[in-house]
């Protein structure tokens, strides 16, 4: 888990550094990501070759690299769209505290303990479970996640990622199968 927290602050760390500077906040940067995912998620669905995805049948997604050289999604937890950055080198998701609260998931900040070590020292959160959360035209019940306290934005992890059949990354593009 302390490798975990490691790699969410280093990530972190250069999400804010790529993050645009100016007169953007935090919640204007989120909003554009959920927009610029949907329209994506639009365009995609609109194209002849793609297939309905659903668990039962498959399918697949394509992101395309975004700001920072990341790659964004939106999901919905609890029925609620929120920005992610796609990140396969984490454990499981991890959310902001608004993030958290504004899907439902009930945290108390003054109860957070320390979740792992990173660069900057101690980690503080908590450890959550989503009852429901949808990524890509799939549906994933009961998830591990972390609540971080002092993250910027959303990372989709392994506890979702993994439930994909593959993951492809070709250039500035990201297919979830």
């Amino acid at each position: 888990m302390e490798r975990f927290i490691f790699f969410v602050l280093i990530f972190a760390v250069v999400v804010g550094l790529a993050a645009p500077n100016g007169h953007s906040s935090q919640a204007q940067l989120n909003q554009q990501i959920l927009v610029d995912a949907n329209a994506s998620a639009s365009a995609a669905s609109g194209s002849a070759d793609e297939t309905a995805m659903s668990p039962a049948y498959g399918g697949e997604t394509e992101l395309q690299r975004g700001p920072g050289g990341h790659f964004y999604t939106a999901a919905s937890i609890n029925g609620q769209s929120l920005p992610f950055v796609v990140d396969t080198g984490a454990t499981s998701v991890a959310l902001t505290v608004d993030a958290a609260r504004a899907a439902g998931i009930y945290i108390d900040p003054s109860s957070f303990t320390v979740v792992g070590t990173g660069a900057s020292g101690a980690t503080r959160g908590t450890r959550v479970t989503i009852s429901h959360l949808e990524v890509a035209g799939r549906t994933v019940d009961n998830v591990d996640a972390v609540v971080l306290e002092g993250l910027e934005i959303n990372l989709l992890g392994q506890s979702v990622l993994s439930r994909f059949g593959s993951i492809e990354m070709k250039g500035d593009r990201m297919m979830l199968r």
